[in-house]
């Protein structure tokens, strides 16, 4: 649908944007934006188009609030999402819905960013819409998994591997070596190898970030990998599903606490099982971040990771600042100059 937020104006040497219209529903204002995400700018990044993942969210938007108004039986408009109807929308969410915290403080975010986009195109929107907040997870009820070192020594000594799982089992090496988002690490091709002094150079363009990294690889097994044993395309549905039996197959099977999704409720809840049932593709980023994290300079791993803030590197490893190790790191560099 494509929906023409501009009138034309009698005068002809600008255009004059429209002002309140109540037949500019919300939902076709989130299409419009939806449509045109190819030149949106990302912020922070100063890069133009939105990730695949980024519409797919704007998408779940959609989705939901066609839900909510057929709840309601009541639609929104740009201009008329006040208070109440924010915390409506929130209520249904949380309480209705029963979305986990970070999914409902997701949606109340891209709300915000769609109004937000409206006003800058001259809508009118009601002056509530600056104070809509989202929110997140309390870190006391996060449970974050990663595979320890231990763990990674076990899936390297892994004799018995199935035929069909061995491509799956050489992007998990690799993924645990250098940091990358999966959907950065499944589409690596030899051509972003290069030879490094002592080990291998990666050239990787971030998807999400469009940033260019490149990250050292210094572990002989992974090098023999990806030199003479490259792996073949994996898909992340198929990915997903292989490196929890490989992980079994590894005995990584400690009986831990994780969410899973109740297939009757459809909604994520805290479950005990062996810890290969909550491995999935994102395991390899944060093992990587947290097993290198007081060894290695955070902004290094910041560089590699693709985390813009230290705050939110440290929320994503799940710990905070290490002081003591930083104090450290500076009077054993700084005894250099003395």
């Amino acid at each position: 649908m494509h929906v023409n937020f501009y009138q034309k104006p009698k005068i002809k040497t600008h255009k004059i944007p429209l002002k309140v219209e109540k037949s500019i529903l919300f939902l076709d204002y989130l299409t419009h934006f939806i449509s045109n995400s190819a030149t949106k700018r990302v912020q922070g990044y100063g890069t133009v188009g939105l990730a695949n993942n980024t519409i797919r969210t704007y998408k779940s938007l959609l989705r939901i609030i066609n839900i909510y108004e057929f709840e309601k039986s009541e639609k929104l408009y740009i201009n008329s999402i006040d208070k109440h109807t924010a915390e409506s929308f929130t209520r249904f969410l949380k309480i209705e819905q029963q979305y986990s915290d970070n999914y409902c403080g997701q949606l109340l975010k891209l709300l915000k960013i769609i109004l937000r986009d409206a006003e800058k195109s001259g809508l009118e929107v009601h002056p509530y819409s600056n104070y809509i907040e989202s929110f997140k997870q309390k870190s006391s009820d996060r449970i974050l998994h990663i595979l320890n070192p231990s763990e990674i020594r076990a899936l390297k000594e892994l004799k018995q591997i199935p035929e069909s799982h061995k491509d799956s089992y050489k992007w998990l090496l690799i993924g645990l070596s250098i940091g990358q988002r999966v959907s950065d690490v499944l589409k690596l091709t030899p051509k972003n190898l290069r030879k490094a002094p002592s080990g291998l150079y990666i050239d990787i363009l971030q998807q999400k970030t469009k940033k260019a990294v490149t990250v050292g690889v210094a572990d002989p097994h992974v090098i023999k990998l990806l030199e003479h044993e490259f792996p073949k395309k994996v898909s992340q549905v198929a990915f997903n599903k292989e490196i929890k039996i490989l992980c079994k197959l590894a005995g990584i099977d400690e009986w831990v606490n994780g969410f899973k999704n109740n297939p009757k409720t459809r909604r994520k809840e805290i479950v005990k099982a062996p810890k290969y049932e909550f491995i999935t593709s994102h395991i390899m980023r944060r093992s990587f971040a947290s097993n290198y994290y007081g060894k290695i300079e955070t902004p290094l791993l910041m560089n590699i990771t693709g985390h813009t803030k230290e705050s939110t590197f440290l929320t994503y490893i799940g710990t905070h600042q290490n002081k003591d190790a930083l104090a450290d790191l500076f009077m054993k560099q700084a005894g250099v100059i003395w």
